[in-house]
């Protein structure tokens, strides 16, 4: 399979809640890179602040938002988009649409959300209460054909991929706390999150004890002026109660990842609450319970999914799936009317209201008998750690995107693959081009055959250093030079890998090259040959990864046999079964430029099957002394091709 072309339009950079789900989104097509040509649109959410650290991931979606305006501005095309937003914002941007939202909170979509949902092709959410808002909505609409009432419903499949476990390292965060016993809770400042009453109701329960509850809150935004507000709101609250001994701490303002987890991981930090009305998926809780705080909670909304694990009975031996964190009591009821949003929380859905002294008793159980419940905890955490890794939930997400399943081979499956080179006049070139093949992400998966077409330079010192290094390189000097058709038959007879590539001296390779092609034979049996397009430079030892191409490449067609009749496609980055050889012998050293392209063409008569890999996996040196570049050679080379061309010109397949 190809690349698909992917858009994704969300706020990668937002600290919101949206902000994460987009950027786990972009996390997961970056693990299959080789399935998506990722391209990015860069959307705001409400009143958040933006991500400022300059680290690698940041770098990376830098990277996908300026490569994507140019591409766009061409009239580049894309085969999936991905909406990382609420439904109300879905539209068709390509052949198959995909929504990824959070979901709702609540037991009911709202009409117009069941009218986007016609628009996607596929639906991600972040939980199974998500998804069960969704598949049981439905509302009297008229068809407008024949005027028949009908039930409008989602009609396309809903997918449910969790978040993965992301442990960071802390970043001292110094809270100057006065006691040693403190809860604590994280959310927006709202009617949805109950912090008015999770105050409120902690202050009442430890009015006259030495326990604290850290807040990480804001209204709207994250300024100066949101900070003054949430001071206000809070003290307003605290104001009923002047007498009180426990002590309740604001944390304002934006946090990093790393300073995140400090708070998770501060010792004075005993439990996180939680007792929203409802959740999507309840992050906050969810990564707390991957450090092994104990979570207070309702045992409804999204926590729901990962909140609950296996536990073994001692006595039966049988495991059961049960919760493991302190559960709020609750009712159902209708959400507030001033919570009621046009078009996306409608006045007749439900969610859950705490119950006051179930919350009050939920705390201090906690309190009293702290150790029982951090036990409890590092059951989830373990839970978590085996069911909710990130290579599990990327490969979910990933499926979803792409509608079908992907097959995951570890480098431990494939066979072994040989690399012929040809060494000649490569003084130069020698040292940087052994750096690029040990750098291979499987490189110990391969057999490096260098073979000396007795180069009249001192290569031969450099190699045997790397060969002191590495027992998986193999070299041999010839006493003359047959040419590089010749060299390369020299090689090949040495090999004794599965699957053969060639690498020459001044060229480079993507460090995911060769696994990328083997791969993809492997995957491919009825496949002899694939091939990639490479970059286009004129400068010499450059790294795919830093070069001056700025985007110059060759652009190879698709395999069919009348298209390889007028080019050389696999060029400098192809890789084929060795068994092609034995139907199809040794590459004809008569030939000086052209002996590979006449070699394909052979074997594609007699039946092999090529396939190209839609993506960039080399770097093309346009050497000027090259044998096929250089202008003195031009005529020959060209007398050259027009021979073969000649031989295989009227054969049709």
């Amino acid at each position: 399979m190809s690349r698909k072309k992917i858009i994704v339009r969300g706020p990668a950079l937002s600290l919101s809640g949206y902000g994460e789900q987009c950027r786990f989104a972009l996390r997961s097509l970056k693990a299959y890179e080789d399935k998506f040509d990722i391209h990015l649109i860069n959307t705001g959410w409400g009143g958040t602040g933006f991500i400022v650290e300059d680290d690698e991931e940041r770098e990376w979606i830098d990277s996908l938002l300026m490569k994507t305006m140019p591409y766009i501005e061409s009239g580049g095309q894309f085969d999936i988009s991905l909406q990382v937003t609420i439904p109300n914002e879905w539209e068709r941007l390509a052949p198959i649409n995909v929504g990824y939202t959070a979901g709702i909170e609540t037991t009911k979509i709202a009409p117009q959300w069941v009218e986007k949902c016609m628009l996607m092709d596929r639906i991600i959410v972040v939980s199974n209460h998500a998804k069960y808002g969704f598949d049981n909505t439905s509302y009297k609409a008229q068809e407008a054909s024949t005027g028949a009432v009908v039930d409008a419903k989602c009609q396309a499949p809903v997918h449910v991929v969790n978040y993965p476990i992301l442990p960071r390292e802390g970043e001292d965060v110094d809270l100057q706390l006065d006691y040693d016993f403190n809860f604590f809770t994280m959310a927006q400042w709202g009617p949805r999150k109950n912090l008015d009453n999770t105050i409120r109701w902690f202050v009442e329960e430890f009015i006259d004890q030495e326990v604290g509850l850290v807040v990480k809150t804001f209204i709207k935004n994250n300024s100066i002026m949101d900070k003054h507000f949430t001071e206000q709101r809070l003290q307003a609250i605290l104001s009923a109660y002047p007498d009180r001994k426990c002590k309740v701490y604001l944390l304002h303002g934006s946090m990093t990842n790393e300073q995140i987890s400090s708070l998770y991981n501060n010792k004075k930090l005993k439990a996180l609450i939680n007792i929203a009305h409802g959740e999507g998926f309840g992050l906050s809780m969810f990564e707390a319970a991957t450090y092994g705080l104990p979570v207070i909670a309702p045992d409804w909304g999204g926590q729901c999914d990962y909140l609950h694990g296996k536990v073994k009975n001692k006595k039966t031996g049988k495991t059961k799936n049960r919760p493991l964190f302190a559960k709020v009591d609750y009712k159902m009821g209708q959400i507030q009317p001033e919570v009621v949003w046009d078009g996306v929380l409608i006045p007749d859905s439900q969610w859950c209201y705490p119950e006051q002294g179930s919350y009050k008793m939920t705390l201090r159980k906690v309190y009293k008998d702290h150790g029982r419940y951090l036990g409890q905890a590092r059951k989830l955490r373990k839970h978590l750690i085996d069911n909710f890794s990130e290579e599990k939930q990327y490969k979910l997400f990933a499926e979803a995107t792409l509608g079908e399943e992907i097959v995951v081979v570890s480098p431990e499956e494939l066979p072994k693959i040989s690399v012929i080179t040809s060494v000649y006049n490569g003084d130069e070139y020698i040292k940087p081009f052994l750096e690029d093949m040990v750098s291979q992400t499987i490189f110990d998966k391969c057999e490096l055959v260098l073979v000396n077409a007795n180069s009249p330079g001192n290569e031969e010192a450099v190699i045997r250093e790397y060969m002191d290094k590495y027992d998986n390189i193999i070299y041999k000097k010839l006493d003359e030079d047959p040419g590089i058709y010749g060299t390369w038959n020299e090689a090949i007879k040495l090999c004794t890998g599965e699957y053969i590539t060639n690498a020459n001296l001044d060229d480079r390779k993507s460090p995911q090259s060769i696994e990328r092609h083997a791969k993809e034979l492997y995957l491919n049996p009825e496949v002899d040959l694939v091939y990639a397009d490479s970059f286009i430079t004129d400068q010499p030892n450059e790294t795919f990864t830093e070069n001056s191409a700025n985007g110059r490449r060759y652009n190879f067609l698709p395999f069919s046999f009348e298209n390889l009749k007028t080019v050389n496609m696999p060029h400098n980055n192809p890789m084929w079964r060795a068994s092609v050889h034995e139907t199809c012998g040794e590459f004809n050293d008569k030939y000086r430029s052209a002996g590979d392209w006449e070699f394909w063409l052979r074997a594609a008569s007699k039946g092999s099957k090529f396939k190209k890999i839609d993506d960039i996996l080399g770097l093309y040196y346009f050497n000027p002394d090259g044998i096929s570049t250089n202008p003195d050679n031009f005529e020959w080379k060209m007398e050259e091709e027009q021979e073969i061309y000649n031989k295989y010109k009227d054969l049709t397949l």
